[in-house]
C-alpha cells in the first residue's frame, strides 16, 4: 500500500489537461467546459481501534467512512479524498478536501465540475436546478443532461467496488491503513483502465440518501451561490440554441 500511495500522484491527477478533459466530456454529454464529475460513496468499515463507534456511524447506525472522488470521461479517478466519517455531510467533506481550495484557480471561471444536490452551487461546481414543481422545460432538459453525465462517477464507484470486493466491508482497524487501502484501490482501478482491463459492474450496495446541506447566510456564501446560478443559466441557455 505504501508503494501505491507514493505512486498515486502520478496516476490520480489532472495531468491530461483541463482543456482536453473539457473537450472529451463535451463529446460524451454535449455539456461545455466540464472537466469532471464529483460525488461521495460509503465504505463500510469496522469501528477503528481506540475510536468511539458513534463517531463513524452513518444514519443507518453502520460504521463507515466517505470516499470523495472526481472522475474523468473514461471513468478514471482524477482526484480522491477519504478518511472522513460518513456521518459528515458531503458538502462538508468537500470543504475539508484540498480540491475545494484548488478548484477556483484551476477552473478560472470557465471550467467546472458536475455534482448532485448535496453540493453547494459555484461557478466551478454546477448542480441541478432545485425542483419545486415550477421548472421550465429548458431547466428540466438541463437537469436531465447533467444527471446523465454525472452518472459517470456513480459508475466509477461501482467499478471500483466490483474490482475490489473488500471495499464492501473493509475489515481493517487502523484509520491510516483504511485510507491507504482505499486510495491504493483507486490507483489500481486507474491502472486497470489504462490496460483496458474491463469488467462488469456488480452493484450490491445500498447507497444512502442525503439531506440538502444547511443554507449558509453570510455574504460570501450568497455571492458564490449567485455567481454559480448565473453560470448555470448561461450554460442552460447556450445548450437551448445548439
Amino acid at each position: 500500500m505504501n508503494f501505491l500511495i507514493e505512486l498515486s500522484p502520478k496516476v490520480i491527477n489532472f495531468d491530461e489537461g483541463i482543456a482536453c478533459l473539457a473537450r472529451e466530456f463535451q463529446k460524451v454529454s454535449g455539456m461545455p467546459n466540464v472537466i469532471g464529475c464529483i460525488d461521495g460513496t460509503s465504505i463500510p468499515i469496522r469501528t477503528p481501534a481506540h475510536k468511539i463507534k458513534s463517531t463513524y456511524t452513518n444514519r443507518h447506525d453502520m460504521p463507515s467512512i466517505t470516499l470523495q472522488g472526481v472522475c474523468d470521461y473514461k471513468e478514471k479517478f482524477i482526484d480522491v479524498f477519504t478518511g472522513v466519517p460518513r456521518k459528515i455531510h458531503e458538502a462538508r467533506v468537500f470543504v475539508l478536501s484540498d480540491l475545494s481550495k484548488d478548484l477556483p484557480s484551476m477552473c478560472d471561471k470557465k471550467y467546472n465540475l458536475l455534482g448532485d444536490g448535496a453540493y453547494p452551487i459555484r461557478e466551478w461546481l454546477l448542480v441541478p436546478y432545485k425542483d419545486y414543481g415550477k421548472l421550465t422545460e429548458t431547466q428540466k432538459t438541463f437537469n436531465k443532461t447533467l444527471s446523465s453525465t454525472r452518472v459517470l462517477i456513480e459508475n466509477t464507484f461501482d467499478l471500483l467496488k466490483s474490482r475490489f470486493r473488500q471495499l464492501l466491508q473493509l475489515d481493517i482497524h487502523s484509520v491510516d491503513k483504511i485510507t491507504k487501502f482505499i486510495v491504493s484501490s483507486c490507483v489500481l482501478h486507474n491502472l486497470c483502465i489504462d490496460m483496458d482491463d474491463h469488467i462488469e459492474i456488480r452493484n450490491e450496495e445500498n447507497e444512502e440518501l442525503f439531506n440538502e446541506p444547511e443554507v449558509m447566510v453570510f455574504e460570501t456564501e450568497m455571492l458564490l451561490k449567485k455567481n454559480g446560478e448565473m453560470k448555470l443559466d448561461a450554460i442552460k441557455n447556450s445548450m437551448q440554441y445548439q
